[in-house]
């Protein structure tokens, strides 16, 4: 009889001398409902850090080119226009009033062999007569020493430390070659210092 009671008791229902330490026949296995939580939850947490690859893979629309060119040939259009009508560069008038005079002496040298042909004088031997000026003389007429052609004859001419418009200024100042200007100044100051000097001999 006893025997056949304690197969009738499950085992469920027999109570632990330690009752905080739980049975060890007592079942561990988690509800559903938990377990379908936990196998939801990874898919969930990798779907909202995934990143949609296809529209991060379509190529950019790449941006037309800048219409350089077409504006600087619109630019460069008018400047060449301006260039066209333009025959040269403007001057000012006055650069060309603010030249050296240059005197005319009438002798030309010629380059090959120094021979002087003076206009005053003329060419005896060809015969030039006195006073011709050089760009008149005869086509054929050749140096009487070594036979050069006229291209070969350079202009002695003088150059003034004045310019020609002041020609009449400077009571004849203006007239005089740089030579003749530096003869006067430095003349001039030799005869004061003299000057000077005679004062002390005069006592």
């Amino acid at each position: 009889m006893a025997l056949a009671t304690a197969r009738l008791i499950h085992p469920c229902l027999v109570v632990s001398k330690n009752p905080r330490t739980p049975s060890l026949l007592l079942p561990t296995h988690k509800p559903l409902t938990t377990a379908l939580l936990t196998l939801s939850s990874p898919s969930q947490h990798s779907s909202l850090h995934s990143v949609d690859v296809s529209k991060e893979d379509k190529p950019l629309d790449t941006p037309p080119p800048p219409e350089t060119t077409t504006e600087q040939e619109g630019a460069a259009a008018p400047l060449q226009d301006e260039f066209a009508l333009d025959e040269g560069p403007k001057l000012d008038p006055r650069r060309f009033e603010e030249q050296f005079a240059v005197l005319n002496t009438g002798v030309y040298e010629c380059r090959s062999c120094g021979y002087l042909y003076d206009q005053a004088k003329g060419d005896p031997s060809y015969p030039v007569p006195p006073g011709l000026p050089f760009a008149k003389l005869p086509d054929d007429w050749l140096c009487p020493t070594c036979g050069a052609a006229q291209s070969f004859f350079d202009s002695k001419s003088v150059e003034i430390a004045g310019f020609a418009q002041n020609q009449q200024f400077g009571l004849g100042g203006n007239s005089l070659t740089g030579g003749q200007k530096t003869l006067l100044i430095y003349g001039s100051l030799l005869v004061g210092f003299a000057f000077f000097l005679s004062g002390y001999f005069l006592q």
